[in-house]
């Protein structure tokens, strides 16, 4: 009888089972985290290349200035590609030289639309559809 009572009150493997169950818990927000932190570097680096593009567009007119709008934006978002097409507006219309003489005190915005995809193991993969955007003004 004493036999039967050891082998029933015996824990060995409890852990291990436990372990086993919560392990995909924790996967889970253990990748989920990770991929968070490298979706949003991705969006801080299409926001840092949006406001190169829009310094650069606010600069045109400057004599000094030869900098491309769309090189600008490609170089400070390497090594990531932007979403096809860059908007270039001056007081909401279409400006794609960015400013002139004549528009200098108006602001210039440089946005477009970035499919973000978050990719995370185990779960379904997400796109999310950011507004990429920077403001300056026309010097």
């Amino acid at each position: 009888m004493r036999v039967i009572r050891n082998r029933i009150s015996r824990e060995d493997g409890v852990a291990a089972v436990e372990f086993a169950i919560i392990l995909p818990v924790l996967a889970l927000i253990l990748f989920g985290v990770l991929e968070f932190g490298r979706v949003w570097s991705q969006y801080q680096v299409f926001q840092g290349a949006a406001r190169e593009g829009a310094r650069c567009a606010a600069v045109k007119a400057t004599d000094f200035s030869d900098c491309n709008i769309l090189t600008s934006v490609n170089q400070a978002a390497a090594p990531y590609d932007p979403q096809d097409p860059i908007a270039i507006q001056i007081a909401g219309a279409p400006a794609p030289d960015g400013c002139t003489d004549a528009t200098q005190g108006e602001d210039v915005q440089v946005s477009w639309t970035q499919p973000l995809r978050i990719t995370i193991p185990f779960w379904n993969d997400v796109t999310v559809n950011s507004n990429i955007s920077a403001v300056f003004r026309c010097e």
